[in-house]
C-alpha cells in the first residue's frame, strides 16, 4: 500500500490555522462547527461528552478525508509492453558466382553463400518480434517467404538454398523490385529491405535506379551489401572475386534513406549484420508501467460512517 500523494497531509492543521488567525472567528475547536455538532448529538440536547472528545472525533474525520485525498493505492507487477516490430524483407543474391570459395571460416576458405547462411542465419534469429520475408535472385527474382514471424522458418530456408537455382545472372532490379512490391501494402510505420549482393546488374526487367525510386515512393528504407572478397590469382592465373558495381549500391540505398556498407570477408559481413541491427532494432519492450488499484474509497467510507454513527446513534457521542 502506498500513497499517490503524500504531500496532501500539509493540509492537516489547515482548520487550526483558519480557527488561529481568520479574523472574527471565536476561539473554539476548529472543527466545532454548529451543523457538524448536531450531528453527534441529539437535538435539542446537550452533548454526553465534553467539547474536547467531540473535537478529536471531528478531527479524526477530518484525518480520514486527507488520506482520501491521498490516494492511497496498491501498485501491482511491472507490465512491459511490446512495441511493434518491423517488416522487413531480405533480398539476397542466389547467382552462380555466391559459389566463389574467397570466404574464410575457422582457417579455411568457404563460398560467400555458406558465409551469407552462417552470418545471416544469426541475424535472422535475433529478429524477435518482426516480420520477415526472403527473396532471391538471378536471372530472375522469386519470392521464399512471404513475410512472417516464424523467423525460423525463414531461417531454414536460407539453409536449403543452392546457389544458381536462379540462373547464372544477377537480377538486382528485379529483386528489389519485388521485395518493395511485398511491403508497399504494409500496414505498419517501419518497412525495410535488406540487399546483399556479389556482382553487378546484368538480368531482368527492372533497373536498380527503377525499383530504389519504387521504394523511395512507398517510404521504404534499403540497406545495401556489397559482398565478395578482393581479386585472387588462382591455380592457372585466372582471377576471381570483386565483380560489386558499388557506385549502384550506393546510389540505391541513399535514394531510399537507407545506408550502403562493404563486406569482404566474413568478419566484415558480420560486423555489417550488426550495424544493420542498431539501425533497425527488432521489437523492444515498451517503458515499464504497473497497474494501480486505487483505495480512496476505503477512508472516505470511515469517514462518511463516523459522521452518520454520531448523527444516528441516539443519546450518545462517538469518540475518538
Amino acid at each position: 500500500m502506498s500513497l499517490a500523494w503524500p504531500w496532501i497531509f500539509v493540509l492537516l492543521p489547515l482548520p487550526w490555522l483558519i480557527w488561529r488567525f481568520a479574523p472574527g472567528t471565536s476561539r473554539r475547536d476548529p472543527l466545532e462547527h454548529p451543523y457538524l455538532a448536531s450531528w453527534v448529538q441529539r437535538e435539542g440536547r446537550a452533548p454526553a461528552s465534553s467539547g474536547r472528545q467531540r473535537g478529536v472525533w471531528l478531527w479524526l474525520v477530518w484525518a480520514l478525508l486527507l488520506v482520501a485525498l491521498a490516494r492511497p493505492q496498491t501498485v501491482g507487477e511491472p507490465i512491459m509492453p511490446e512495441q511493434p516490430g518491423r517488416s522487413l524483407m531480405l533480398v539476397v543474391d542466389m547467382s552462380r558466382s555466391m559459389l566463389e570459395e574467397d570466404m574464410t571460416w575457422q582457417g579455411r576458405y568457404i563460398t560467400r553463400y555458406q558465409a551469407v547462411q552462417n552470418v545471416v542465419g544469426d541475424f535472422v534469429r535475433q529478429r524477435q518480434g518482426d516480420a520477415l520475408g526472403l527473396v532471391v535472385f538471378g536471372d530472375f527474382a522469386d519470392i521464399q517467404a512471404p513475410l512472417t514471424p516464424d523467423i525460423e522458418a525463414v531461417r531454414e530456408l536460407l539453409l536449403d538454398l543452392i546457389p544458381g537455382m536462379a540462373g547464372n545472372g544477377t537480377a538486382i532490379g528485379d529483386g528489389l523490385g519485388l521485395a518493395v512490391k511485398r511491403l508497399r501494402d504494409v500496414s505498419v510505420p517501419d518497412k525495410v529491405i535488406v540487399l546483399l549482393s556479389d556482382g553487378e546488374n546484368n538480368a531482368g526487367r527492372l533497373t536498380p535506379a527503377e525499383a530504389a525510386k519504387a521504394a523511395a515512393a512507398s517510404d521504404i528504407r534499403v540497406h545495401a551489401i556489397g559482398f565478395g572478397g578482393e581479386p585472387r590469382i588462382g591455380l592457372f592465373g585466372t582471377r576471381s572475386g570483386d565483380g560489386v558495381d558499388e557506385r549502384a549500391l550506393r546510389n540505391l540505398a541513399e535514394q531510399t534513406g537507407g545506408q550502403y556498407f562493404r563486406a569482404r570477408s566474413t568478419d566484415e559481413l558480420e560486423a555489417v549484420y550488426e550495424r544493420i541491427d542498431e539501425l533497425e532494432p527488432s521489437a523492444l519492450d515498451g517503458p515499464e508501467h504497473r497497474l494501480a488499484r486505487e483505495w480512496f474509497w476505503v477512508p472516505t467510507a470511515l469517514a462518511l460512517g463516523l459522521l452518520a454513527l454520531g448523527r444516528l446513534w441516539p443519546g450518545r457521542e462517538v469518540a475518538a
